[in-house]
């Protein structure tokens, strides 16, 4: 279904515009079918008074005044004008006013002497009103031939349905403008109920990516504003929920560190030296993997903040900087001159330390790239190395998500360093994005918040 009717907005709107449309359609057929006698005739002349007060005027002017006189009496619906002949048209009907024509009768004595036809499209046939003033109707286009005492023929024809005229009348035009005024009102306020359903839609496929988002403004109609106290507080306990777990695995990370600490002091009265090797190395490697597990907590859990501008530019130059005094093959490509981000400088330097450790030790070398893209200042990280199966892509920024399962710190670690990275852009505002290159490796893109 195309997306422009895939709405609800849309559906309700077409729904009662063809409503308002049958409506229209219903009243303009009442106000063209004549009433009474008249249903079979929509042309209609000009009435016997009316024609006689025309050949009048014209008869008493000017020679040169009268194809004036003729063009200010016309109008979009009856042409005047003035014929040195009786105009006989091929394919015309004439009908001679004889005295047993009865149809005519109240023009005959209008006109006084004059001699005068009437004439209509053929298969078109003459009625007669039944209307004080006696005027003629015919089912097409009808003209009135009249002889003026003054040599020339007057026409007077009627080439547009009076039922028409009706229709385009003044009352028809406000009742137009009350339709368009009508549909404006119904779209704005069909547009103001369904919007907050377009609201909750998208904040619904945000939860999963951002539990910190802003709360559903409370709006629109009461059914709505339910839904959306209900989803805010379903928002705030998944969030609870999950700072809870993360909390708790901080405090046991941190508890964990003091008998760590007491493991690696009795360690050092191990007698076999290579046994008591082993022991500190093994020691060594838990505490890295509690200062990651406590890095991820702090990250998950940080109040997101409006940070005060920071050079991003200048962060890189002086991390590419620190690790070429290491002899790291990191290199900076290209990054903007004074590229301002709304970012925390030490949450900043975690990422992109992750970032490059991980380009280095899978991918033997690290690029970095810095622009802006609109709203965001945007930092990438890229390797040759031999990238990751797209269906893992999502799957790594999740805490202990690898590839290598052995979780040993030399393989790589516990899998938390992408985590670590997604939760510290996440309470920056920002978000982290994997893909592979199509020239290999892999690219690590951070988008921060542009200042």
């Amino acid at each position: 279904m195309p997306a422009l009717i895939d709405n609800m907005a849309t559906r309700i709107a077409v729904i009662l515009l063809a409503g308002l449309v049958a409506l229209q359609l219903v009243i303009g057929a009442v106000m063209i079918l004549p009433a009474g006698k008249d249903r079979g005739g929509l042309f209609q002349l000009p009435s016997p008074t009316e024609a006689l007060a025309i050949v009048e005027a014209i008869e008493a002017s000017p020679p040169e005044a009268r194809p004036l006189i003729a063009r200010a009496v016309s109008s979009s619906a009856m042409i005047v004008r003035l014929e040195p002949q009786f105009p006989v048209d091929a394919g015309t009907r004439s009908f001679q006013p004889s005295p047993r024509r009865l149809l005519f009768a109240r023009y005959r004595d209008a006109m006084d002497g004059r001699a005068f036809m009437i004439q209509v499209q053929p298969g078109a046939y003459l009625h007669a009103i039944a209307a004080p003033d006696g005027r003629l109707v015919a089912e097409g286009p009808v003209r009135m031939l009249v002889r003026l005492r003054t040599g020339d023929v007057l026409v007077m024809e009627r080439t547009a349905p009076a039922a028409l005229r009706r229709f385009v009348s003044r009352s028809a035009m406000l009742a137009a403008l009350g339709g368009l005024i009508l549909i404006a009102m119904l779209w704005l306020g069909i547009r103001r109920t369904a919007r907050p359903v377009e609201r909750l839609a998208g904040a619904a496929r945000r939860l999963a990516d951002d539990l910190r988002a802003p709360d559903l403004p409370i709006e629109g109609p009461r059914e709505i504003r339910d839904l959306s106290i209900a989803f805010n507080e379903m928002k705030h306990t998944i969030r609870g929920l999950v700072d809870d777990r993360t909390r708790m695995l901080a405090a046991i990370a941190h508890d964990y560190r003091t008998y760590l600490t007491r493991l690696r002091l009795r360690a050092e009265f191990i007698a076999d030296e290579e046994q008591r090797g082993k022991a500190v190395a093994d020691l060594d490697e838990m505490g890295l993997l509690l200062d990651d597990t406590l890095a991820f907590a702090g990250a998950a859990t940080a109040e997101r903040a409006q940070a005060p501008p920071l050079d991003v530019s200048a962060e890189l130059v002086r991390m590419v900087a620190a690790r070429a005094e290491m002899d790291e093959p990191v290199a900076l490509c290209a990054a903007k001159p004074g590229l301002q981000a709304r970012v925390a400088p030490l949450a900043l330097r975690r990422m992109l330390a992750n970032l490059v450790d991980n380009a280095i030790r899978y991918g033997g070398m690290a690029r970095l790239y810095a622009g802006p893209e609109g709203d965001w200042v945007v930092v990438r990280v890229e390797d040759e190395g031999p990238g990751i199966p797209q269906a893992a892509l999502d799957r790594l920024v999740k805490p202990f998500e690898r590839l290598e399962e052995s979780r040993q710190r030399g393989d790589g670690g516990a899998g938390l360093g992408l985590a670590i990275v997604a939760a510290l852009a996440e309470s920056q505002g920002g978000r982290l994005k994997l893909s592979n290159r199509p020239q290999g490796g892999l690219c690590a893109e951070i988008r921060l918040p542009r200042a």
